[in-house]
């Protein structure tokens, strides 16, 4: 049932604060679980454990702060509805929230937002706009909207009742591992993190508080080091959830005094990470999901001194990217091999070849059989063969296999046992 007043305005997030909108929240929000990590690679899972926010309602954190905003809301401002801008998790935690309390919800997303989450906005019943080519462009469109229809906006970051929401996240973490020395999280605008941050602080000051931007997009570093909010230009990251061209004024001075450690990733690891979340914890994250554990594949570090706790923030990837990020994730783990040589234009060559591969017990997962390569002598064709492999060993037997043999093959170093260099993020 609807609050028939709002509740007085909040000024900042503390432990109070986010301890009443767990309360407001009950029932209406899954309690995430978290659970101990397997082991990624060279990490090591001792120690490790994974908040699976992934497991959330509408696939992500975001529920939390909208849900506890359009609960604050005055039945007078409830009729009235919501309009947010949001890159697609925060939009369906709105659509949802409204849903819940019956009031009228207007979504702006960019156009380059990710179609499964439009449509999931959709089915939540939210009116979506389409306008612009990012958060921000979005955003000045629904600030827009806000003026023209009296709306109330619920920001995705930059609001104390979206950040006490977030925050529950961090209390479930304290009461699901007590003992937590750090706490890795993806940033955004800094909601999450810095609602976590002021969880955990209250009751635990001596937690590190870590937050993970995509190099693409990374103004928090550049923020934290000038002591005030950086603007940055257009975000090159597939990790649409954290692809804000700042951070937050509020979430900025959370983050600044809850001491919060800037890092920033590559997107080639952010895949990997995606890839192992899948192939070892049976987890599907999206890129903002996976950048906690990408930073820990960067610095191993991070994972020492535990417990240490991920935060995986969502999990709704987009399917027309899975197969990009398994690619990418594949080759960073030296489970993809891909070879070229020279072959005689000649009957039962090209099978030839072939054969020691399929002795080797390596699979082609593709092959290009070029007749008018232009550096390729007359007779001769150019093969290029993609080979799936259990690990870089089995790649360096594969290869060596065909060198005995007196076969010419050059190994395409772009993609061997690492992801391809130079290759552009999955969505610019």
């Amino acid at each position: 049932m609807a609050p028939a007043a709002a509740p007085p305005a909040l000024a900042t997030v503390g432990l109070r604060e986010i301890e009443e909108a767990r309360a407001r929240l009950e029932g209406r929000v899954r309690r995430t679980p978290t659970v101990p990590a397997p082991e990624f690679g060279p990490l090591r899972s001792e120690g490790l454990f994974l908040k699976l926010e992934c497991f959330q309602r509408t696939g992500s954190f975001k529920i939390r702060g909208a849900t506890n905003k359009i609960l604050s809301l005055s039945e007078a401002e409830a009729k009235r509805g919501v309009v947010a801008a949001s890159a697609g998790n925060h939009a369906q935690g709105v659509a949802w929230a409204a849903r819940d309390r019956g009031i009228p919800a207007t979504i702006v997303m960019a156009r380059t937002a990710s179609p499964l989450k439009v449509r999931g906005t959709r089915e939540l019943g939210a009116h979506v706009v389409l306008h612009g080519n990012d958060y921000e462009e979005a955003h000045q469109e629904a600030d827009r909207i806000a003026r023209e229809t009296g709306a109330t906006v619920v920001h995705p970051f930059d609001d104390p009742w979206v950040i006490a929401g977030q925050g529950t996240v961090g209390l479930e973490i304290l009461e699901a591992v007590p003992d937590v020395r750090r706490v890795v999280v993806g940033v955004g605008g800094g909601g999450l993190i810095s609602g976590i941050a002021a969880a955990i602080h209250g009751r635990r000051p001596d937690v590190e508080i870590v937050g993970v931007k995509p190099a693409g997009a990374d103004t928090l570093g550049p923020a934290m080091a000038a002591g005030h909010v950086v603007v940055g230009g257009p975000p090159r990251t597939w990790a649409d959830g954290l692809a804000t061209r700042f951070v937050g004024e509020l979430p900025f001075r959370l983050m600044t005094e809850h001491r919060v450690r800037p890092v920033a990733v590559d997107d080639r690891t952010v895949a990997r990470a995606s890839f192992l979340l899948l192939e070892k914890a049976k987890v599907l994250a999206e890129g903002a999901g996976a950048t906690p554990l990408a930073a820990l594949l960067e610095d191993p570090s991070l994972a020492e001194g535990g417990p240490v706790v991920l935060v995986v923030s969502g999990g709704n990837l987009d399917p027309f990217l899975l197969d990009r990020v398994l690619f990418l994730g594949l080759s960073a783990e030296g489970r993809l091999l891909r070879l070229r040589a020279p072959l005689g234009d000649t009957p039962g060559r090209l099978a030839e070849f072939l054969r020691i591969a399929a002795e080797a017990q390596a699979n082609v997962r593709q092959i290009v059989h070029d007749r008018d390569a232009p550096d390729r002598l007359p007779g001769e064709v150019e093969v290029t063969l993609e080979l799936e492999v259990q690990d870089p060993e089995h790649a360096e037997e594969v290869l060596r296999a065909y060198r005995e043999r007196g076969w010419p093959v050059a190994i395409d170093e772009t993609m061997s046992g690492r992801v391809p260099k130079g290759d552009p993020p999955l969505r610019a």
